[in-house]
């Protein structure tokens, strides 16, 4: 191992002047063969670090230090221009590390050769101070300096651009590490009161774009709560853990959630209907649950758009149908009919705020499942009458079959002596469902035709019969309730014997009918039937048409009926059948011809004018609202008349008016029977003709025209219509050649 003192140990630190000599005599021995040899870079990371020069003890600075052995001193300010240099170094990197080991090998130092160059010799600088032979560099301090960022790239490119060509590579290379100052400042734009205004304005408004309205926020606030309680409610409804009580509690707090329009508009929109009928689907395990879900059911089909049926949706309907006596859980029975009450009288007022007139006869002690569920199904068969999926379903269901028990029981008590009108309530709904369940059904017409040998038409014979016995000693408002039944029985009988052979061969067999049915527009209509008389007498004679068409026995048989008629301004008269429906045609048909006479005294009025005489009756037939007495307004005190009596006028004109087009259309049902009646029974002309204006058939065959230019333009895109068109023209031609 070297001792300490030994020169050539390189790991021994040797005297300053002892190692500044041995400098000086290598740098005059390399001074022949390499003139750059002075200027190799010593490599910083290699060697290591280095320390100032130490003075001698004489103190002579000429003999310590020289130009050419000046040591090398790194600035500190910045490592850029070290990395620089030692670029430029590279360019005689070879012969500068030839150099560099020869020297080294000369004094006997035996480094390894370093792979970089060393740092070059850097110029003295103007800051340097001489103290006493050594050099001292002032430490350079780190000043802070304001950096703005206008942009980055293109402060950048334009200092390049400006400085390009007369910029040195060191000059670059200490620009990249600087801050990107641009050589013309910018001054910064202080806002002003408009430019701030502007912006705040701007700011405003792009964040009123994104608030919502007053009603937006009610609607989406509503909407949650009522997803929240609907979810809610449901999780209780499909519990398998929840008893029955709970359930049945759960469901009067969906109905009581149904009451809302608006809830109810929500379950349809997002489609929850089929979730609560799954919900319910074992309602009927439990009558008073059966009740609570009867009563959601009853509420969701109250809208036009009623909720959509499915076979699920039906298959429950079915099973609520025929629960109508609650006799599980009677001590709890009354606590749960003054719940499922008191949501129905919120409903009522509900609707009555709303400016709604609500219909609901329903009464407290006749709540059931089956009664609220009939009452649902009117809706839901008068919203799905073209559904002919919808249809078939009624009659798989068994649920035609309970319509029809239901029509014949109330109808028996009824007929027994029964003073409940809750029971023509239910007649009136059953009418209703099968109405709707047999228009232009041909199956589901022949099986109420034929269900249980015939005990619909013979329910609804009956049910006619009753009406006729006691329609005398009945009150005004119980004879009003039994008419409009009336009509919407015709309304059923005219479906079942539309085309149907049979159903018209055994109505005309039952006792009584045929007169029955011609008295009830004859006789029963003109004096009881004060607002159904219209559709009372359209009905009864369609039907009776129907009757006659196909069977020449009913034709027979209604010919030789005597019956009870009454024309308004006249007695109570009986006649022979054909007579009184020659009679009634006249009667409606000269109403009707007030129109046709008022329509061309307008128009002759607007042509020419009238005269001073025709002027005079007008003022003589003119009442003090400014309308005639023939119907027609009065142009004379039309211009002395204020928007209030106007509008009264007009009024009263359109009501004459819808007078008149009954008159119309009755007369030309009259007609229509006429015809048919006749055929085949000539015999009996002379008996229609000694009642007719002119003793011939032509105001018959012009009323029968105008009915058929009406039904073709009203129901010409209908299939089934064609065979009344058909009918008609039989009829046209058939009076034609009998004239």
């Amino acid at each position: 191992m070297a001792s300490q003192s030994d020169p050539n140990d390189i790991f021994s630190k040797p005297i300053v002047r002892r190692r500044f000599q041995a400098t000086l005599a290598q740098q005059e021995h390399n001074a022949d063969e390499d003139q750059n040899s002075s200027d190799v870079p010593l490599n910083p990371l290699s060697s290591p670090p280095l320390s100032l020069p130490e003075t001698l003890s004489e103190g002579n600075p000429d003999t310590n230090l020289s130009d050419e052995s000046e040591p090398e001193v790194l600035s500190q300010s910045s490592t850029s221009s070290l990395n620089k240099r030692m670029e430029e170094s590279a360019i005689g990197g070879e012969s500068n590390a030839r150099s560099f080991k020869r020297s080294s090998s000369s004094q006997g130092f035996d480094y390894e050769s370093s792979p970089m160059a060393t740092a070059p010799v850097q110029k003295k600088k103007k800051d340097e101070i001489d103290m006493g032979g050594a050099k001292f560099f002032p430490k350079q301090e780190k000043k802070h300096v304001y950096t703005h960022k206008w942009t980055n790239d293109d402060d950048d490119n334009a200092i390049e651009d400006e400085h390009g060509a007369s910029t040195s590579s060191s000059q670059r290379s200490r620009r990249v590490h600087q801050p990107a100052v641009s050589a013309v400042p910018r001054k910064p734009v202080y806002a002003t009161s408009s430019s701030y205004s502007s912006s705040s304005s701007n700011i405003q408004r792009q964040s009123i774009r994104h608030i919502k309205e007053a009603n937006e926020l009610r609607e989406s606030g509503e909407y949650a709560d009522f997803k929240h309680d609907l979810i809610y409610i449901l999780s209780s409804l499909r519990s398998a853990d929840a008893s029955m009580k709970v359930k049945c509690l759960s469901a009067i707090s969906l109905a009581k959630k149904c009451v809302s329009p608006d809830f109810r508009q929500f379950i349809k929109s997002e489609n929850m209907t089929t979730s609560i009928v799954k919900a319910i689907l074992n309602s009927p395990d439990d009558d008073l649950f059966a009740l609570a879900a009867s009563t959601v059911l009853y509420l969701l089909t109250r809208d036009f758009n009623s909720i959509k049926i499915d076979y699920h949706t039906l298959r429950l309907v079915s099973q609520l149908l025929r629960i109508e006596n609650m006799e599980q859980r009677p001590e709890e029975k009354d606590k749960v009919l003054n719940l499922v009450w008191e949501v129905f009288n919120a409903y009522i007022e509900k609707q009555e705020v709303g400016g709604q007139k609500a219909s609901f006869d329903m009464r407290k002690d006749c709540l059931s499942p089956s009664s609220l569920i009939i009452e649902a199904l009117v809706f839901i068969c008068s919203r799905a009458v073209n559904d002919e999926i919808f249809k078939n379903e009624l009659l798989n269901l068994g649920i035609l079959q309970f319509i029809v028990a239901k029509i014949e029981t109330n109808v028996n008590l009824i007929a027994d002596g029964s003073e409940d009108t809750f029971h023509i309530l239910v007649l009136n709904r059953c009418f209703r469902i099968l109405e709707s369940s047999s228009a232009f059904h041909k199956k589901n017409q022949a099986f109420l035709v034929s269900h249980r040998s015939n005990i619909l038409i013979k329910s609804l014979a009956k049910f006619l019969q009753v009406i006729h016995d006691k329609v005398h000693d009945m009150p005004e408002e119980t004879v009003k309730k039994y008419i409009s039944c009336l009509a919407l029985m015709c309304r059923l009988l005219i479906n079942i014997s539309h085309d149907n052979e049979l159903c018209c061969s055994r109505l005309g067999q039952i006792d009584n009918f045929l007169p029955n049915a011609l008295t009830t527009f004859t006789y029963l209509a003109p004096k009881y039937g004060k607002e159904d008389a219209y559709d009372i007498n359209v009905m009864m004679t369609s039907l009776l048409t129907n009757l006659v068409e196909r069977c020449n026995s009913n034709r027979k048989v209604l010919i030789s009926q005597h019956v009870k008629m009454m024309i308004p301004g006249q007695e109570v008269e009986e006649v022979p059948a054909l007579e009184a429906i020659s009679r009634l045609f006249v009667y409606h048909e000269a109403q009707a011809q007030i129109v046709d006479a008022d329509l061309d005294k307008e128009l002759a009025f607007e042509e020419g004018g009238c005269g001073e005489g025709d002027e005079e009756d007008n003022e003589d037939s003119s009442d003090e609202d400014g309308v005639r007495k023939d119907g027609r307004l009065d142009r004379n005190k039309m211009d002395n008349m204020d928007q209030v009596d106007v509008v009264h006028a007009l009024q009263q004109v359109m009501n004459k008016a819808s007078a008149h087009m009954e008159g119309s259309v009755i007369a030309s049902y009259h007609a229509l029977l006429t015809g048919f009646v006749l055929q085949q029974n000539e015999e009996h002309l002379d008996d229609v003709r000694k009642h007719l204006p002119g003793n011939t058939f032509e105001n018959m065959i012009a009323q029968l025209k105008r009915l058929y230019e009406f039904t073709k333009a009203t129901m010409s895109k209908r299939i089934e219509s064609n065979s009344g068109f058909r009918a008609i023209e039989r009829v046209i031609d058939y009076l034609e050649r009998l004239d």
